[in-house]
């Protein structure tokens, strides 16, 4: 830098010339045809000049602090972050419509997660809690068309039974319902998040998805439910949805991310997901006011 270079220049004269003692002069006087050269007394050092000497050191010293803070401050380039790439996975399919969650993101965990025994069906996955990549339950069974959208559906076979039952009394009410998904191995998790990304951004993703691991499909006991023009979001506000809330329990089935409470469960709102756990911890989950996760966490 130019202004550098030309400062320690004027702190070396400076200082160079503080150093070195002043010649004594000369002068000629004629006489006999020759010149005869007396040197000039040297003048005395008053009393000022040791104070102008460290005056001239304690500027030079000043000038050289300013190069140095300039050139740190200026001279280098600024550190870039690195940025960590994404790792959650999603737990739904689809496009998400407008008017759907806003892209804020919920808190991310940092650090590594608690990992819980695939068989558990009532292992409080979360955020903080995964499975490991290849737990896959060993008594999946396909679902009947009659209930299956998309494709062939498999739910662990208690869990079948139950959702059968489940789809029994809502046709009793007038509604017919279908598994539009259910369960999805890790691999799965990972394609579906990266869609996600890709689709949405990954603020989105990480309010309406779960890491690889972390989904509860991957236990086989959970289920997206909805009708013929109404998956996913578009479930929600739907008579059936309504019936769903208020009778799923009944059957062993509980709505994991319900409406308002994504700062307990760290998802958006999900009225089609329903996860089995059994009658009765469903029945005590239901009269104890709690989110599923909640109530799982303090078991």
């Amino acid at each position: 830098m130019a202004t550098g270079r030309a400062s320690r220049a004027t702190v070396a004269f400076v200082a160079d010339a503080a150093r070195k003692p002043s010649q004594p002069r000369t002068r000629v006087r004629k006489g006999h045809g020759q010149g005869v050269t007396k040197a000039r007394p040297k003048a005395g050092k008053g009393p000022w000049y040791p104070a102008f000497i460290g005056s001239l050191f304690a500027v030079g010293a000043s000038v050289v602090v300013l190069i140095l803070v300039l050139v740190s401050r200026f001279g280098g380039d600024d550190p870039v972050p690195a940025v960590a790439a994404p790792t959650e996975q999603a737990t739904a399919t689809g496009t998400a419509p407008s008017g759907q969650p806003s892209a804020t993101a919920t808190a991310v965990p940092t650090g590594y997660a608690r990992l819980l025994p695939c068989s558990d069906i009532l292992a409080p996955l979360d955020k903080e809690h995964s499975l490991a990549p290849d737990c896959e339950p060993d008594d999946l069974e396909a679902l009947p068309a009659s209930i299956s959208a998309e494709g062939t559906q498999s739910l662990r076979r208690e869990t079948a039974a139950a959702i059968r039952k489940l789809f029994a009394a809502a046709e009793s009410a007038g509604f017919h319902l279908y598994v539009n998904s259910s369960f999805r191995s890790y691999a799965t998790q990972v394609e579906l998040f990266d869609y996600w990304v890709r689709v949405n951004g990954l603020a989105y993703a990480e309010r309406t998805s779960a890491r690889a691991g972390h989904s509860e499909h991957q236990l086989g006991t959970t289920a997206d439910v909805g009708f013929p023009g109404h998956f996913l979001e578009d479930f929600t506000g739907t008579a059936e949805a309504d019936w769903l809330a208020a009778n799923s329990w009944k059957h062993g089935f509980i709505i994991s991310y319900p409406e308002g409470k994504e700062a307990v469960t760290g998802y958006a709102h999900e009225s089609w997901h329903i996860r089995y756990v059994g009658v009765e911890v469903a029945a005590k989950v239901h009269k104890s006011g709690l989110t599923l996760r909640e109530y799982l966490l303090q078991r």
